[in-house]
């Protein structure tokens, strides 16, 4: 089945019906290959699983910080000059002034929520890329190396918010010692395994 906002779980709100629809749409046109269903098991659980921790664990959400959530990977379209206008139509000035902001442009309408609305994006869109890329993979890949890169600048960021939102706080953390330990058994599996014990054989005697 195709993703349907309305058996989501989330309010009748405009706005977030609009960025779920442009996030789904986005899907659809750059990730067609996957087909309706898995597009809606995306949508599913990483937009709207990220809207909704937002929402659950920081009693003071934004209304901002939850239309990005919703649009994921297509939230780089506020960014576009072109659609710059519609983008304020439809999802509001400050919706566009914090994806600014988050992508360090000037934003002129800031205000001093948004630093906070930042941190908690991104600490929503690091669990569903951990939860979606590094916690319980199987085997090593080409993308091995970059799944590293993506776990240690996820490290980095958390080090210096860690203490701000202590709803999510410690659900990032334990994903955190989670994406860790996969990626190192991975390795220990790579170094300790049949593959790593090849090399040149003794003469037969």
């Amino acid at each position: 089945m195709p993703f349907d906002y309305s058996t989501s779980g989330l309010p009748d709100n405009d706005k977030w019906k609009a960025a779920a629809g442009t996030c789904n749409e986005w899907l659809n046109q750059n990730m067609g290959m996957f087909g309706p269903e898995r597009i809606a098991s995306f949508m599913e659980h990483q937009p709207i699983a990220a809207a909704k921790l937002i929402m659950d664990k920081c009693a003071d959400w934004s209304e901002e910080s939850v239309t990005l959530a919703l649009l994921g990977p297509a939230k780089g379209l506020l960014l576009e000059p072109a659609l710059d206008q519609q983008a304020r139509d439809t999802f509001g000035d400050r919706a566009v002034e914090l994806m600014k902001y988050m992508a360090g442009m000037d934003a002129v309408k800031f205000d001093q929520d948004m630093p906070r609305d930042a941190t908690r994006l991104f600490l929503v869109e690091g669990l569903s890329t951990m939860n979606d890329q590094l916690i319980g993979r199987a085997k090593i890949d080409k993308h091995h190396q970059v799944r590293w890169n993506i776990l240690k600048g996820l490290e980095t960021n958390f080090a210096t918010v860690k203490g701000q939102n202590s709803g999510l706080d410690p659900i990032f953390e334990e994903a955190l010692v989670k994406s860790r330990a996969a990626l190192e058994a991975l390795d220990a599996a790579a170094k300790n395994g049949p593959a790593a014990k090849k090399g040149p054989k003794p003469p037969a005697p």
